[in-house]
């Protein structure tokens, strides 16, 4: 039996992997060979410079404020927000409104970005930007010894069912992360939409991508004591 077809925590692993796959990519890492590259203690101590460099995380505690806020707000709150507003405006009003604003400013960048993205997405918009990194930052707390294994797949096992709701498919997952990454940069640019779209394109086309090992409708089996949807 192959490792995508077995049930249980060793499934809900993998759709750890898959859902945080594209930062994978970003950061020299191969998501097919995930226990290989923690293996390696300067990857382990590489985790710990990025977590207190990018998210301010030195203890457990610090790690579950963060995964809070990805659950209850995260940057798809922002992109919503400026969605919202765009959508009761005309095509015409809504590029009247962006040009009055600043061009120099990351407010001019996000409202261009959502203008660009709002038609493309579902309603979830950048939730997969979110979701990617909540599961990032479950795997790699657990690795760091900041939470135990076991409670990071108790922690990311509801946000793959948030995943499959939200999103048709990796295609559409990998556009929503795509937009959620240059939202949270703030560089509309085509040079930067190239760089990552060729993230997400090596995990759609690679065959042997967790992307196209994983079925995106079948679900996780529950589990007991299951915790609630965290970004519900």
């Amino acid at each position: 039996m192959s490792r995508d077809s077995q049930s249980g925590s060793n499934l809900t692993e993998l759709w750890c992997i898959a859902l945080c796959a594209v930062l994978y990519e970003m950061n020299g890492f191969d998501p097919g060979d995930d226990n290989e590259a923690e293996s390696v203690q300067k990857n382990i101590e590489r985790h710990k410079q990025s977590f207190q460099r990018d998210w301010g995380i030195e203890n457990k505690d610090d790690l579950m404020r963060n995964l809070q806020w990805l659950a209850e707000e995260g940057h798809r709150e922002s992109f919503n927000k400026i969605r919202s507003f765009l959508s009761a405006l005309s095509e015409a009003e809504q590029t009247k409104y962006i040009e009055s604003i600043p061009k120099t400013t990351q407010r001019y960048r996000e409202h261009q970005l959502v203008k660009a993205y709002m038609n493309r997405l579902p309603a979830a918009g950048i939730a997969a930007w979110d979701l990617g990194r909540y599961a990032f930052l479950c795997r790699k707390g657990a690795v760091m010894g900041f939470i135990t294994k076991e409670k990071s797949l108790e922690l990311v096992q509801p946000i793959v069912a948030v995943a499959q709701q939200a999103y048709s498919g990796w295609r559409e997952y990998g556009t929503g992360y795509l937009a959620g990454r240059q939202f949270w940069w703030a560089q509309p640019t085509a040079a930067s939409a190239q760089e990552m779209a060729g993230y997400v394109r090596n995990l759609l086309l690679n065959a042997d991508s967790l992307w196209n090992r994983l079925e995106w409708e079948v679900p996780l089996e529950e589990t007991a004591g299951q915790p609630s949807n965290p970004l519900a």
